[in-house]
């Protein structure tokens, strides 16, 4: 089964209503084809919206949240992005740990950041 890490702008033009594009992504996994991963990362960028200080805006973000399986951040994880960011194949502490869950766990990333990640030969982005 293919495995996708979904990237926080993708998730934020989504739940804004300025791109589709994770619709087709969300029913490939309600039918079993993939899984969508997020980690703490995306998910403390995400909830950065000065609009959740509303409750029932706050409970739907969660429960948005929640069709995401979550990764840990682990050791192995921060080596990667700490090389990733010496290497200066990315200059943001986010997306080095992104881009090392993402290559810690083999999992292709939805973006639509790719600038921010070109410079990472190895981590295979997700087609748009």
């Amino acid at each position: 089964m293919t495995k996708i890490f979904v990237d926080t702008d993708v998730l934020i033009d989504y739940s804004k209503g300025r791109s589709r594009s994770f619709e087709k992504l969300l029913d490939k996994q309600l039918k079993g084809k993939l899984e969508l991963f997020i980690n703490p990362v995306v998910v403390a960028e995400f909830m950065t919206d000065k609009n959740l200080k509303d409750k029932e805006k706050l409970s739907k973000a969660l429960e948005f949240l929640g069709l995401f399986q979550t990764l840990d951040l682990g050791k192995n994880a921060g080596v990667i992005a700490g090389d990733l960011l010496r290497e200066q194949k990315t200059s943001f502490i986010g997306d080095a740990l992104i881009a090392a869950n993402c290559l810690n766990s083999k999992l292709q990333l939805a973006t639509n950041n790719k600038k921010h990640f070109s410079k990472i030969t190895q981590l295979v982005l997700y087609p748009s």
